[in-house]
């Protein structure tokens, strides 16, 4: 009897380390909880290698798509979670999050389609369009001389999207730093990874729609001469050609080497050179100065914390399991 004692009490034991190493396991994962590296090892094995075809045929077409794509996961992502319902179309009864004024001039909707039905013909109804959106993010980011970060999968596709739940999550583009710091810590996001974040503006192109506040409208006066003082001179003036007040449509590239991802943006802020009022806003902070400045010096440190922030990005608000669907079509629901 104390023999079988001693072997329950061993057992009990050693059961409970395995729990409690379990446990720490998932406490320290990088990924949200039914994510994995491997999820269509099995089911889709090249659903990876599909999506990054596409990426490099958008990308030798027009390099901007980099940004379109980095923006969509962005975009989606920040509103409800990972779950591709910025991709979904209007109803006659909802206006979906693409019409919300903050995501005016979004790109790579038709794009994503066409990967989808790629995806669609190799691996019926496996793939969802929210996992595409996180490749694609990473694969263009890549191509553009970024990073490259590890993507878990396994997300499911929203059924409904929202256009007022857009407008009330995303930074508008007349941000000042506060308002930013405040966006961020609501999805648990530190001033820095704000700061990290927004380097995504390093590629890619954007419509004169949320630069004219920069260039007319700073103080609300909405004349030719309310500009940003942030602003160099010289790059105001270049600005204005491009964007001409009340011109909404025209589009310009966001930094001096968009085709290029690179810390060009965190030199081109320090130089008054900021695009948007949110990129010019980041230094007049002292601690987004600071953190600005470090990365215009050291672009491997950019590197690293964006691919951290893009993967824990990744992890808001995922579905998975029996929870959500997987689209047939990304812009409908099944």
């Amino acid at each position: 009897m104390a023999s079988a004692r001693t072997y329950s009490t061993g057992w009990v034991l050693f059961t409970s380390s395995l729990v409690l190493f379990a446990t720490l396991c998932a406490a320290i994962s990088e990924y949200a909880p039914g994510l994995s590296e491997s999820y269509y090892e099995k089911t889709c094995p090249q659903a990876a290698a599909i999506v990054e075809k596409y990426v490099t045929k958008y990308l030798k077409k027009d390099s901007s798509f980099a940004g379109a794509f980095n923006r969509l996961q962005f975009h989606d992502c920040w509103v409800g979670g990972c779950d591709g319902s910025v991709l979904l179309n209007s109803t006659a009864t909802n206006s979906a999050e693409r019409e919300a004024h903050v995501n005016f001039g979004l790109r790579g909707i038709n794009e994503v389609d066409e990967i989808k039905a790629a995806l669609e013909y190799a691996c019926p109804g496996v793939v969802s369009c929210a996992d595409i959106l996180i490749i694609a993010a990473r694969d263009a980011t890549v191509k553009a001389g970024g990073p490259w970060w590890p993507v878990a999968l396994g997300r499911k596709d929203a059924n409904e999207s929202i256009d007022l739940l857009a407008d009330g999550n995303l930074p508008f583009p007349v941000f000042n730093f506060s308002l930013l710091v405040d966006n961020f810590a609501r999805k648990n996001f530190s001033a820095r990874e704000m700061v990290v974040l927004s380097g995504a503006h390093t590629i890619g192109n954007t419509h004169c729609n949320g630069i004219l506040p920069h260039l007319y409208n700073f103080t609300g006066s909405d004349n030719a001469t309310d500009i940003d003082p942030a602003l160099n001179k010289g790059f105001a003036a270049f600005l204005k050609k491009q964007c001409p007040q009340g011109n909404r449509t025209n589009t310009i590239f966001l930094d001096s080497t968009a085709g290029k991802f690179d810390n060009a943006y965190y030199k081109n802020v320090l130089a008054g050179r900021g695009i948007f009022i949110t990129d010019a806003t980041l230094i007049r902070d002292s601690l987004g100065k600071k953190i600005v400045t470090s990365f215009a010096k050291a672009k491997s440190t950019f590197f690293k914390e964006f691919a951290d922030g893009m993967v824990k990005m990744g992890n808001l608000g995922v579905q998975t399991g029996s929870t959500g669907e997987v689209r047939k079509k990304c812009q409908f629901v099944n």
